[in-house]
C-alpha cells in the first residue's frame, strides 16, 4: 500500500497578504501537486502566546503540534529580521518543545526546507544558516538546498515567484523534502510513493573538475531520479 507524504508548512509573517505568506501558500500548493498533502499554518495562526510552561497551551497550538506530529516532511518560510528569522516563528518553533516524548520527538526523522525572504542576500544567507542551526537542534534534517529570495525574485499576489531560478530552486527544495522525508525510520514498513527530481549540476551546486560537463565546463548535464517505491516506517 502507498502512503501519501504529509507536509507542513509554517509561514512566519503576521500579514495575510505579506509576501511571506503569500509564498507560503505557494509552496504549499506546489506539494499538493507533488502528490502530498499540506497544512499551511499562517501567521495569524502561529499567533501563540510566548513559549512558557511546558502543557500549557489551548487548541491552536493543539493543532498545529498534531499536525506536526503526522508530518513527513516540514517548511519554514520566514522573512529576514536582521539577520534572524521572525520572533513569531521562532515562537512556534519552541513549542516544539512539547513533542519531546513522542515516539519521532521534534523534528526527528523529517526533512525540513527553508526559506528566507530579505532585501539583499547578506539578510537571506544569515538568516537561512540561523533556520538550518535550529532544525538541527530539533533533530530535522535540512534540505541541502536552503533557499533565498531576494529583490526582485520575491512573489507578487498569489502568483508564482517572479525569478525563474528561484521557482525552480524552490521546486527542487520541495522534491528533497520529499524524497528526504521517505527515509525509512523504526516501525512497520510500508511503500512510499517518491517524487520525480530533475535538477542540473549548476542548481545542486555539483562540481566535478574532472569530467565534462561540470560547471567549470560551461555545460550543466541533467541528473534525475524516477519515480519509485521506497520503503517507509508506519508510524
Amino acid at each position: 500500500m502507498s502512503v501519501t507524504p504529509h507536509v507542513t508548512v509554517l509561514s512566519g509573517a503576521l500579514g495575510a497578504g505579506s509576501r511571506t505568506e503569500r509564498l507560503a501558500r505557494w509552496c504549499a500548493r506546489e506539494c499538493l501537486s507533488r502528490g502530498a498533502t499540506a497544512t499551511l499554518f499562517g501567521g495569524a495562526e502561529l499567533d501563540f502566546p510566548f513559549y512558557g510552561e511546558p502543557g500549557r497551551h489551548g487548541p491552536r497550538v493543539a493543532r498545529f503540534l498534531d499536525d506536526l506530529a503526522r508530518a513527513d516532511g516540514v517548511v519554514l518560510v520566514t522573512p529576514a529580521y536582521h539577520g534572524s528569522v521572525s520572533g513569531l516563528l521562532k515562537n512556534a518553533l519552541d513549542y516544539v518543545n512539547e513533542l519531546a516524548a513522542d515516539a519521532r520527538p521534534f523534528f526527528d526523522a523529517r526533512a525540513v526546507g527553508c526559506v528566507a525572504l530579505a532585501g539583499g542576500e547578506q539578510g537571506a544567507a544569515a538568516t537561512l544558516a540561523t533556520m538550518r542551526a535550529i532544525v538541527h537542534a530539533l533533530r530535522g534534517w535540512p534540505t541541502p538546498l536552503g533557499v533565498g529570495v531576494t529583490g526582485g525574485s520575491l512573489p507578487d499576489g498569489d502568483a508564482s515567484p517572479a525569478s525563474e531560478r528561484t521557482r525552480r530552486q524552490l521546486g527542487l527544495m520541495l522534491d528533497q523534502v520529499l524524497f528526504l522525508g521517505s527515509v525509512p525510520g523504526t516501525g512497520r514498513p510500508q511503500e512510499v510513493a517518491l517524487p520525480s527530481l530533475a535538477l542540473t549540476a549548476l542548481d545542486a551546486g555539483y562540481f566535478d573538475a574532472g569530467k565534462s560537463g561540470s560547471p567549470r565546463s560551461g555545460t550543466s548535464p541533467e541528473i534525475s531520479v524516477e519515480p519509485g517505491l521506497y520503503r517507509h516506517a508506519d508510524r
